[in-house]
């Protein structure tokens, strides 16, 4: 007897926005989202220099004196865009990275993740390549750390799934150059998209999968 087909999940009721409500009486907690959405659209296309509170007021419908009543300085409500960034991207990483249970599926789907989060236009992943207030500050420093580690926990599984241990240190290695030869590859690829980022993904995994496999003292079959 074939296997029922699970339920599927109810359509997804979605948040209230701006243009639900009559002019003048839209919610604080709407009216921010709304701000701290434009404001990461904004400081992705200006950077945080050229971002400019008087555009973001216009932009929202509303005068400066709002905007800042709603969501702070110029300097916090950038802090706070990247934050809401890092971890959308975290988000979109982990959730499609743990959809699969093999250990190398969970990798391949995490960098597809990965890449699909860069190509939004203005979106995230601009943000977080922008200076911050003070020199030096570019937020993308944070976010390799946090993308570092999710990577060396599925390096980890990956090596487990193949039977052997490696010090802990390789493992750490070997996730930070993964990290950084993905990162390589979101620069290029956003100015190349013609290539889908499957196979782009299947291409990086094959260079480094038999470095691992040789690391483990396996052969390339195994």
């Amino acid at each position: 007897m074939p296997t029922p087909e699970p339920p599927s999940d109810p359509a997804p009721v979605p948040e209230p926005v701006v243009a639900d409500f009559p002019h003048g009486r839209v919610p604080r907690a709407v009216r921010e989202q709304q701000v701290l959405g434009l404001a990461e659209s904004l400081f992705a296309e200006r950077g945080y220099q050229g971002a400019s509170m008087d555009e973001l007021a216009s932009r929202a419908g509303v005068s400066k004196p709002v905007v800042y009543d709603l969501v702070g300085s110029k300097e916090s409500l950038y802090l706070r865009c990247v934050e809401r960034a890092g971890r959308a991207l975290a988000e979109v990483v982990a959730t499609a990275a743990t959809s699969e249970s093999d250990p190398e599926r969970r990798m391949r789907a995490g960098a597809v993740a990965f890449l699909r989060f860069v190509a939004e236009e203005r979106g995230g992943w601009d943000l977080l390549l922008t200076a911050g207030p003070e020199p030096g500050a570019e937020p993308i420093l944070a976010i390799r750390a946090q993308q570092s580690a999710l990577l060396t926990v599925l390096t980890r599984e990956t090596v487990e799934g193949l039977g052997v241990e490696l010090d802990e240190w390789r493992i750490e290695a070997l996730a930070h150059a993964l990290n950084g030869a993905f990162e390589g590859l979101a620069y290029w690829w956003r100015a190349n998209r013609d290539v889908p980022p499957e196979e782009l993904v299947d291409w990086i995994t094959a260079l480094f999968y038999p470095g691992i496999r040789a690391l483990a003292g396996l052969p390339d079959d195994a």
